[in-house]
């Protein structure tokens, strides 16, 4: 596998088991407050949005840390230390509104919206780095597709897609190269395309695009170009449902912190 992220084989099990676990055993937070529990999450933005501390490759490590914060809407993050390189991604510290492995979607966030309804979905993110950060990460939205539009703990997606907006040398995109140079809402990017299995069973596909000039600290993004682009070349049509956006850090190893101060997700 070398270094590249090969992400979330056999994770289906792994997250079913964790977060039937996680629904009753970690509360949603309220702000100004910091958790280093593995899975924590602290809702803003009048519950609308959760930062999630997903630490889901972690079983293969020990020496760890990583911990969420929320201070106000405009001043919120994560801190991390991952020693090791060994089992590859550690982890996806990130900001989620709708669905994750959960029972239903966060309140207000206009998720799931079905590609047929032809709605924007219009998304930005905000943030700076500690100048310590270090290791091997990516920062990427992750937007995560269903055939059904009432997902719960136990729906598997049928499609994830990524979009990366910085990456450090070390990582790369789970599956092959299938188009260069695509060009996205004045954007140019590259598009991988790779399987998740679960021994040897396939659960979704990854798309994931490399933004091939990379905008450190802001990204924004409308998800239904993307969407628009994939069912062009008929890898999903539009009777798919979005159910969750995301931005968030996946880490293979280093330490670092990340501090967000503007992030939205509206449906329209």
């Amino acid at each position: 596998m070398g270094l590249k992220m090969k992400k979330r084989s056999g994770k289906k099990a792994w997250m079913l088991l964790v977060m039937s676990l996680l629904i009753a055993a970690v509360p949603i937070t309220a702000s100004a407050a910091s958790d280093s529990t593995a899975y924590a999450k602290l809702n803003f933005s009048n519950n609308k949005y959760y930062i999630f501390n997903n630490s889901w490759g972690s079983s293969s490590v020990s020496g760890w840390s990583q911990s969420v914060y929320v201070n106000s809407n405009t001043d919120l993050g994560y801190v991390w230390n991952w020693p090791t390189t060994a089992g590859g991604v550690k982890a996806y510290p990130s900001l989620v509104s709708g669905w994750h492995w959960t029972e239903g979607y966060t309140p207000g966030s206009g998720l799931p919206t079905r590609l047929s309804a032809n709605k924007n979905i219009n998304t930005g993110v905000g943030y700076s780095k500690a100048s310590n950060t270090n290791g091997e990460y990516n920062n990427a939205y992750d937007i995560w597709l269903h055939d059904i539009g009432n997902a719960t703990w136990s729906s598997t997606p049928t499609e994830e897609i990524m979009i990366w907006n910085e990456w450090t040398s070390g990582v790369g995109p789970i599956g092959s190269k299938v188009f260069s140079d695509v060009s996205i809402g004045g954007q140019t990017y590259d598009l991988y395309r790779g399987e998740i299995t679960d021994n040897g069973v396939h659960q979704w596909w990854v798309y994931s695009f490399l933004k091939k000039s990379k905008s450190p600290n802001n990204f924004s993004i409308n998800v239904k170009n993307f969407t628009d682009y994939l069912i062009s070349k008929s890898y999903f049509t539009n009777s798919k449902y979005v159910s969750s956006v995301e931005y968030g850090t996946e880490i293979t190893k280093g330490s670092g912190q990340i501090n967000y101060s503007n992030w939205y997700v509206n449906v329209q």
